[in-house]
């Protein structure tokens, strides 16, 4: 099953577009291979309102936010994930504001690249609720691409804000120790478990997702296969490192890409190690 991913983008960085009711979107101008055309950042409510993921820490994605929010209030600064491209913007926003910071809690894991710098004023647990006028927002705790991740449902709507868990333009880097592959795959079936309730998909970077179960679904068989050729590869060469099976796991790849690729193949032979299928001899692996 190939996994449908939308790389037509209509949105202009700086520029509020209007997504679903109640809700904009922003794009902050960092592209790059793993931030795509950039990070989201999203408004919710109207007149008094919600910041979702005010992105990197950015002069000029700070005043489009501040410019487009002119006239309106500034409730609350919510933090999908303590990344650097999402939460380093939440001090100059709060700062201008004055908004309470929420989020799960400080990044997780000490050297694994994250904003270590946040630390959210209220913190939220898998299934609190975060509400302002006129919307409701429902916590999901989602880890496997960051351990403190959180996607939010907004009530009454079928909007989710699945960050960088679900992204519409690529799969989700999954790196260790923070990364863990293991907690993506039971965060991807927790929210696969909601059909019928979320109908639209905001994600972390790229654009809309309508119709987001079939994705769920190509996503989850896209890890399994990507899982099956990890041992396939190690069977045949019998024993290498992570970053030696990239090329007959993956094939041919960007080499900007290859880092990355090498950093999923590490999660997917970690979860092998836990089901006794491969172990770690060193910086190598060998079949169990």
């Amino acid at each position: 099953m190939n996994i449908p991913f939308l790389r037509d983008d209509s949105a202009i960085h700086g520029q509020i577009q209007h997504v679903a009711p109640g809700v904009r979107r922003l794009l902050c101008n960092n592209p790059g291979p793993f931030t795509w055309r950039g990070t989201n950042t999203w408004i919710i409510g109207e007149g008094e309102v919600a910041v979702l993921d005010p992105g990197p820490e950015d002069p000029a994605h700070l005043e489009a936010m501040l410019r487009a929010l002119d006239g309106e209030v500034v409730s609350h600064i919510i933090i999908s994930h303590t990344h650097r491209d999402h939460s380093p913007g939440a001090a100059g926003l709060a700062a201008a504001t004055g908004a309470p910071t929420y989020g799960f809690g400080p990044h997780m894991t000490a050297g694994a690249g994250g904003d270590e710098a946040f630390d959210p004023m209220i913190r939220l647990a898998d299934g609190d609720a975060v509400e302002g006028k006129a919307w409701r927002l429902k916590a999901i705790h989602t880890p496997g691409h960051c351990a403190n991740h959180l996607a939010f449902a907004m009530e009454g709507n079928g909007v989710m804000f699945s960050a960088d868990h679900v992204m519409s333009w690529s799969s989700t880097v999954v790196s260790p120790p923070d990364g863990n592959m293991r907690a993506y795959m039971n965060s991807l079936a927790k929210l696969r478990a909601r059909e019928g309730l979320d109908h639209l998909y905001l994600p972390g970077h790229g654009p809309p997702l309508a119709e987001p179960m079939p994705f769920l679904d190509a996503l989850a068989t896209h890890r399994r296969r990507r899982e099956a050729r990890v041992v396939a590869a190690l069977r045949e060469v019998g024993r290498a490192s992570a970053v030696a099976l990239v090329g007959p796991v993956y094939g041919p790849m960007d080499p900007k890409l290859q880092g990355a690729a090498s950093r999923s193949l590490l999660a997917n032979l970690m979860m092998l190690e836990e089901d006794g299928l491969v172990r770690r001899e060193g910086e190598e692996w060998v079949m169990g």
